[in-house]
Formats: structure tokens, sequence, C-alpha cells
């Protein structure tokens, strides 16, 4: 907790007001967490699995068609 806007004290994390002036103390801001990114409800980590297996599938169709040839 920071110390006292109004007299400068510091305050134990658990107290409300100011122990000395009994001041209200400034209340934590909670920061949301951020979840993983997500595109039509999957990872983008799948998606990125899912583009490279169409790409390898695609450049094993060229490499079968040159060496076949």
């Amino acid at each position: 907790m920071p110390n006292c806007l109004n007299c400068g004290t510091w305050n134990p994390e658990d107290k409300n007001v100011c122990w000395r002036c009994q001041a209200e103390l400034p209340k934590p801001v909670v920061q949301k967490k951020r979840g993983p990114v997500r595109v039509l409800g999957l990872s983008i980590w799948i998606w990125l699995a899912i583009f490279f297996f169409v790409v390898m599938m695609i450049a094993m169709q060229f490499i079968g068609r040159a060496v076949g040839a």
C-alpha cells in the first residue's frame, strides 16, 4: 500500500484508513490478466499449426509433381 496521501505515513497492506490521521487510503487497482490471443475461438498457436500444415501439404504436392515428372 502506498504512503498516506494526507500525512505521508506508511500503512500496511491490509489497512483501508491511515493509522495516524484516519484518512481513507487509495484502493489498489486490480489489473486484469490478459488471456491468450484467440481468433474464432481458437488460440493463435493452433491457427499457426494449421497454416503450417496446409503450407507443407501444398509444398509436398509440388515436390511430388517435380520428382514424378
